[in-house]
């Protein structure tokens, strides 16, 4: 680390920096108070790290190869103002040694606005804090709620995915403090998605998967005995995500968001890409094609389960698209459509948004259907022919 005195000759707007008590170069901050071991580095836009340099590489080796153990360090969360539970809460990451560096990497980006706090654990079960950090905001525009779907004003009884849908990046670990389901009575809905360890985000981190627990939804099973179904057909609900939730950079929504839905009969219907309607586009031109399903599928699982490969085989690149209510999906080439036979490929695990897949509903016998359920599912390949331009 560089150490910067006050009477040096260097550069007077870096003496400033250093008389306000934090100090940025190249990609690091660095504070003034040479008291503490640690500092911040931006590995990248909305990635920071807590690095140390003043270890030794023996205690480098101990605080990274112990963990959640006495002796060990931990970096944790101050809770906010507007939380009502101010107990601190342990960040998931782990400390690596890194070319005689100590540094902790958090797993998911450390929220903008926070306070954060490195602390060791004694062996006599006390922790001492060794440095308190607040990770700097960027500023910009709060986020929003887009969408949520389905986007239908009726939802099948036996419904078991909805998506969220930002318009930024989502701090992780949040859903389950910002969303309610509450029925035409305005009772709320107790736990009615799965509880799973990690949240189910997609890879930009806008688009969040909840999943009705499948033993509510699915008829016969204990589950649903015991606590009665999710969605009961013929009533009328309102999902809530209320406003306060924080973005990766630690910036809340400042609006609410509600959707009301009825339940409708459950469908047990399997996806049957046969019954499909397929308009091709013209050779030579960059148009998409475009396909029209019968029932609507799980818009999620459609981007990335149906494929468009020319007459030799080969896959094609390009954009795929498809229609909030999941009845229309597009693709774009990158290149120009040539004329002559195509196929539309389509892997047998796509459902719709009940749970039904290629050919297989939901609801199956496990006795009667075992047989078919030990053999593999088979590609559905459609084709469709891209006329040659006049």
């Amino acid at each position: 680390m560089t150490h910067f005195h006050p009477n040096s000759k260097s550069n007077p707007a870096i003496f400033i920096a250093i008389l306000s008590g934090l100090l940025l170069l190249n990609g690091r901050i660095l504070r003034a108070d040479s008291s503490s071991p640690f500092h911040l580095h931006q590995e990248g836009a909305g990635h920071w790290v807590v690095e140390s340099t003043q270890f030794k590489p023996d205690q480098i080796r101990l605080i990274a190869g112990n963990t959640n153990q006495p002796g060990s360090w931990i970096v944790q969360r101050i809770p906010g103002r507007d939380e009502s539970d101010k107990t601190p809460v342990p960040v998931a990451g782990k400390w690596v040694a890194e070319s005689g560096v100590l540094i902790f990497r958090p797993k998911y980006p450390f929220r903008e606005g926070m306070n954060f706090q490195v602390v060791e654990r004694k062996d006599s079960g006390n922790s001492q804090i060794q440095w308190s950090f607040r990770i700097p905001k960027t500023g910009g525009m709060a986020p929003e709620l887009l969408e949520i779907r389905p986007v239908s004003k009726q939802w099948p009884e036996n419904l078991l995915r909805v998506y969220l849908h930002f318009n930024r990046p989502m701090a992780r670990g949040e859903s389950s403090k910002f969303i309610q389901i509450k029925d035409d009575t305005g009772r709320i809905l107790i736990q009615p998605f799965l509880e799973l360890d990690q949240e189910l985000w997609d890879r930009d981190g806008k688009r969040l998967t909840l999943l009705f627990d499948p033993g509510r939804v699915k008829s016969g099973l204990k589950p649903r005995e015991e606590d009665g179904a999710i969605l009961e057909k013929g009533h009328q609900y309102t999902i809530h995500v209320a406003k306060g939730w924080a973005d990766a950079r630690g910036v809340a929504m400042e609006k609410p968001f509600e959707q009301t839905f009825m339940v409708g009969l459950a469908d047990h219907e399997p996806v049957e890409p046969r019954l499909w309607t397929i308009k091709p586009p013209q050779a030579k031109a960059s148009s998409a094609l475009e396909i029209q399903f019968h029932q609507p599928v799980d818009t999620g699982m459609a981007m990335r389960l149906i494929s468009v490969l020319e007459s030799g085989e080969c896959p094609l690149d390009g954009k795929a698209e498809i229609s909030a209510d999941g009845l229309i999906w597009k693709f774009t080439p990158v290149v120009k459509w040539s004329p002559g036979l195509h196929f539309i490929e389509v892997d047998p695990v796509l459902e719709d948004p009940s749970g039904n897949q290629v050919g297989r509903p939901f609801e199956r016998d496990m006795k009667v259907d075992k047989e078919s359920l030990m053999n593999p599912a088979k590609r559905v390949r459609l084709t469709f022919v891209v006329p040659a331009s006049g």
